[in-house]
């Protein structure tokens, strides 16, 4: 008798990546966003710096949901 089931544990590595790809999606999303604004505004290298950091945050607590609810949805299928 196996532990663990090939098959389940497919499943839930697909579950994962689908919670990470959300996540780090928003993510990347968020701090562009925020970089392109900082650019077309014109402003210095270390306020870019800054908004891509708050980008990146800002997408990290708009994606936290999301993931879940891609992680549940993928495991529930």
């Amino acid at each position: 008798m196996a532990l663990l089931d090939p098959a389940a544990a497919r499943e839930f590595l697909e579950a994962i990546i689908a919670a990470f790809s959300v996540l780090g999606g928003l993510m990347a999303y968020f701090s562009g966003f925020n970089a392109y604004r900082s650019l077309i505004r014109g402003h210095a290298p270390p306020v870019l710096a800054h908004a891509v950091n708050a980008g990146l945050g800002e997408g990290f607590a708009a994606g936290t949901p999301g993931a879940l609810i891609a992680l549940m949805i993928m495991g529930w299928t």
